[in-house]
């Protein structure tokens, strides 16, 4: 029985670290999303990091999975011998409070870099909707008008091109 507590508290401990790395990644990303970099360059680094934090999310579920399948047995004992375990039931505790705080912050992060990458996103369709109208001419009507925004349109375009 003792054994298997301390196979959980080394569970939940590398759950931690790994939740510490996602959280410094997630931060990093909220960084890169801000910064002066432009937008094919911030797609790529940011999918790198996703990358990176996809192995820590991968440990984060392994642990979980062995925290889940340990205590499944080590439960009942537990609950039937309470004050025998105190100072690993302690410190599992303290544990799952440090994960659920770690937890907390990483969802909080991602959704603020959620909001501020669909704002950047959002800037750069408009960016590039002005370029493409301002590389479009005017249309054209039919008629003795049409045909002066034809000369126009011509001219406009010459000059351009010089």
């Amino acid at each position: 029985m003792e054994i298997q507590l301390k196979v959980l508290i080394e569970c939940l401990r590398k759950k931690e670290l790994a939740l510490k790395q996602i959280a410094n990644i997630t931060q990093n990303q909220g960084d890169l999303i801000t910064s002066n970099l432009g937008h094919e360059e911030i797609y790529s680094i940011f999918m790198l990091m996703n990358s990176e934090k996809q192995e820590f999310i991968n440990r984060v579920l392994q642990c979980d999975e062995v925290f889940e399948n340990m205590f499944r047995e080590v439960g009942p004992e537990l609950d039937a011998n309470p004050s025998k375990y105190g100072d690993e039931v302690n410190a599992l505790q303290e544990l799952i409070r440090l994960v659920m705080d770690l937890d907390v912050q990483i969802r909080v992060n991602e959704d603020t870099n959620s909001q501020a990458l669909s704002e950047r996103l959002m800037q750069y369709r408009d960016r590039l909707m002005l370029e493409e109208k301002a590389e479009k001419p005017d249309a054209i009507d039919s008629g003795e008008y049409g045909s002066q925004k034809v000369l126009d349109a011509y001219r406009s375009q010459s000059r351009d091109r010089k």
